[in-house]
């Protein structure tokens, strides 16, 4: 007996380490079960995204109702139940596309499987188009200068030159939501001094987007002492956020 289940948890142990695989690498299918595996995968991604636009959302109107947190939470109160009816119409729904498949057959799960990951993804984007952006986080795009952007994940992160403007504008936009500003971060002052007023002369020179944020180069020259001061610095890009500025020691002459 004990021989009859080492050779059966071999080829078990074996088939879990493909599936992890097919997992990794779904997109060359060369087994049927893969089609599976995959379709969930898919799902629980859309899941995550869903979670992810639904959470923002709430954090949205709960950041631009300050002044009127009763009406804040009313709204939150119509999300919720929004999403509690959209959830139970995708989840009565989906079965519907696989009425023609026996329901004992692998297709027939993976059928609303497919199903639920395209709606998901749907009512993702549906969500995020959801609340204007508040007013600090629109650019005028006819006064900017120079931009550049990089993606990451299911974010893109810009950064923005506007003309007579020493700030630097850096936003996390959603691609799959409009475009709407996620979070929009200005940075107009280094060690406690405005650029405008607590300078001779101070920017944000040769800005590159690299794995974890916006490197670039701070160039300042102080009121009441001669000589620039250049400084390698970046803004750190982590979890669709934009961290806090960060500088190393001025550069030798």
């Amino acid at each position: 007996m004990n021989r009859i289940v080492r050779f059966i948890a071999l080829p078990l142990g074996m088939l879990c380490g493909s599936i992890a695989h097919a997992e990794d690498d779904c997109k060359v299918i060369s087994v049927s079960w893969q089609v599976d595996v995959c379709v969930k995968a898919d799902r629980e991604k859309a899941d995550a995204k869903l979670n992810a636009s639904y959470k923002k959302l709430m954090a949205r109107f709960e950041s631009q109702q300050k002044r009127d947190p009763e009406q804040g939470k009313a709204f939150m109160a119509i999300a919720r139940e929004s999403q509690r009816a959209w959830i139970k119409l995708r989840d009565t729904t989906c079965p519907l596309e696989a009425t023609d498949i026996d329901p004992d057959a692998v297709m027939h799960s993976t059928s609303i499987n497919s199903c639920v990951a395209r709606m998901s993804l749907e009512r993702a984007v549906y969500l995020d188009r959801i609340v204007a952006d508040s007013p600090g986080d629109v650019v005028d795009m006819n006064k900017v200068s120079r931009s550049g952007a990089k993606r990451y994940q299911d974010v893109v992160a810009r950064y923005l030159y506007s003309f007579d403007n020493p700030c630097l504008t850096v936003q996390i936009l959603a691609p799959d939501g409009g475009w709407r500003v996620f979070s929009s971060a200005q940075f107009c002052s280094f060690d406690g001094k405005s650029f405008r007023s607590g300078y001779t002369d101070a920017r944000f020179e040769e800005p590159v987007f690299a794995d974890d944020g916006l490197h670039l180069t701070l160039s300042t020259t102080e009121l009441y002492a001669p000589g620039e001061k250049r400084r390698a610095c970046v803004i750190p890009i982590k979890n669709e956020q934009i961290k806090v500025l960060k500088c190393g020691e001025p550069e030798s002459s």
